[in-house]
């Protein structure tokens, strides 16, 4: 890609500037990227595949040479070769720019020969004090593998992809350099698990980030990483912790409590509410009150649906309204308003209502109670005439189930007269 603008002018002229790897950088890698392998015979012959040394060893998974003193991981196999390789970046400056470079390794393994190391660069991520960025790397192939590239290629421009952002994401390098403005900005130390490229930009372009990592609250920035939506909406609240001192135990708790806070309508910008003393106390009393404020919609909108749907129920089943009968104990009437259907549902907890039973045109629903008392709700054919279920409460049977399906089918009869006199 040719360069286009200033910056990408002096990105180029400072790419052809950039010394190798060093020496010192290639072993760091070796040793903390790769994993380190020790193979063993069955007859307990054990070879170190870093230095080539051999020896006998009866430990389980793991040793430690007795020639290199290298961490291995024993593996029981007759093989005589091994190939380990990772991604590793480096962090420093350059002409004035901060830059990532980023590198592969191939490790080889031979049983009785010293590992050889091989080390790529990949890319270089180049950033100005304001944040702008631009890349330089090889080119890709086309290919669904991430290590697609065209090694014998020129670390030119490129656009930016997915490819190069997640192979940045890799081991770093500890000792780093970095402009003034970022150490001004607060960083130091470690990157906390976010990606380099990515901490970098934000604490040279949002000075939110900045706030939060001088205030010393890494696992809060990067919760926010992961979740950058949280930060857009906590931030006026997130401000406020910060100005009280309040130290937020759990951040993923705490957002979650500002949402209920937010959905029951309170202040998100009081200290009151938004720093309680026992966070997982106050966020499960708000988690109750939004439950209670849900079912209170759940029921304004039931209501609502009735109200709609009042006019097509009567059309369907109002020449059965009024129909009642007895044994003397049970009461056995039909369900004449809509309303009536979700009363229904919600004292027996079953879903008459919400399944909308009033609208089937070929079946009628009655209510059988004991002194007002529901009992269970009937559903009969208008086809067959037979009763398709009773339910009591939580769809269980009630103790009176079968006298109530037996009162139903003795008085179908009521049923068919208020069919052929309509």
């Amino acid at each position: 890609m040719k360069a286009r603008t200033k910056f990408e002018r002096q990105v180029e002229a400072a790419n052809a500037r950039l010394l190798p790897v060093t020496e010192k950088q290639k072993e760091w890698a070796f040793r903390h990227t790769v994993r380190h392998y020790a193979f063993r015979t069955s007859g307990g012959r054990t070879t170190c595949l870093d230095c080539g040394h051999r020896w006998s060893e009866t430990k389980a998974k793991r040793c430690s040479c007795p020639n290199c003193r290298a961490q291995l991981t024993l593996v029981n196999t007759y093989r005589r070769k091994e190939e380990e390789n990772s991604y590793f970046s480096v962090i420093m400056t350059q002409d004035g720019m901060q830059v990532q470079r980023v590198f592969r390794m191939r490790a080889r393994y031979c049983k009785g020969k010293s590992a050889q190391t091989d080390v790529w660069e990949i890319a270089r991520y180049w950033m100005d004090e304001n944040g702008k960025t631009a890349l330089t790397a090889l080119q890709r192939t086309m290919g669904y593998y991430k290590d697609c590239f065209l090694y014998w290629s020129e670390l030119g421009l490129r656009h930016d992809n997915d490819v190069y952002r997640y192979i940045a994401d890799c081991y770093l390098y500890p000792c780093y350099t970095l402009i003034p403005k970022l150490r001004r900005n607060g960083m130091k130390g470690s990157f906390i698990g976010i990606a380099p490229q990515k901490l970098m930009k934000a604490l040279l372009s949002d000075s939110r980030v900045e706030t939060i990592l001088k205030c010393g609250r890494k696992r809060d920035l990067k919760h926010f990483f992961c979740h950058p939506l949280d930060l857009d909406f906590c931030w006026p609240s997130y401000r406020i912790a910060l100005r009280t001192g309040y130290h937020i135990e759990d951040v993923e708790m705490w957002v979650d409590y500002l949402r209920l806070l937010d959905r029951c309508g309170k202040d998100l910008r009081n200290a009151h509410y938004v720093c309680p003393a026992d966070l997982k106390a106050e966020h499960d009393r708000y988690l109750n009150k939004a439950n209670m404020l849900r079912e209170q919609e759940k029921r304004t909108e039931q209501i609502r649906r009735a109200r709609e749907n009042e006019a097509r129920f009567k059309e369907l089943k109002g020449k059965f309204f009024g129909l009642e009968f007895t044994d003397g104990t049970i009461v056995i009437r039909v369900l004449d308003s809509v309303e009536a259907y979700y009363e229904e549902g919600n004292a027996l907890h079953h879903c008459v209502g919400q399944s909308e039973y009033y609208l089937k045109p070929d079946s009628l629903v009655f209510s059988a109670r004991i002194e007002d008392r529901r009992v269970e709700t009937v559903e009969l054919s208008l086809e067959t005439f037979r009763v398709l279920q009773s339910r009591g409460l939580c769809n269980k049977d009630s103790e009176y189930h079968d006298r109530i399906i037996d009162l139903v089918n003795r008085n179908v009869g009521l049923v068919r007269k208020c069919i052929m006199t309509a």
